[in-house]
């Protein structure tokens, strides 16, 4: 009988190293586990910092072009006031000049 309850306790002490290496290697796992998340989450990181720099650059150079574009526009419509002021000039003053002395 005593070889029994010391068989037995062989036993249970055999488990209860091997519960320790399984506890062990399960925490090795999860070690390894979050580390490989952290440099997946890095990674992911930076492609979407690079991404993110890429459109800013092409939205920047977008409106770089409307702006330009605008600005031709208004040139152009001034040039059109102007020439059309110029043109018509001594039309609007003799006008003027009636309204004023039909008072």
């Amino acid at each position: 009988m005593n070889e029994v309850i010391m068989g037995l306790y062989e036993i249970e002490e055999e488990a209860g190293k091997i519960m320790e290496q399984a506890h062990s290697r399960r925490e090795e796992l999860l070690e390894k586990n979050r580390k490989q998340m952290e440099e997946a989450d890095a990674q992911m990181e930076g492609e979407l910092e690079g991404r993110l720099s890429i459109l800013k650059s092409q939205l920047e150079e977008q409106t770089a072009e409307e702006i330009a574009e605008l600005v031709e526009q208004n040139q152009k419509q001034v040039e059109q006031i102007n020439t059309s002021y110029q043109k018509d000039l001594q039309k609007f003053a003799q006008e003027i000049v009636k309204k004023i002395t039909e008072v």
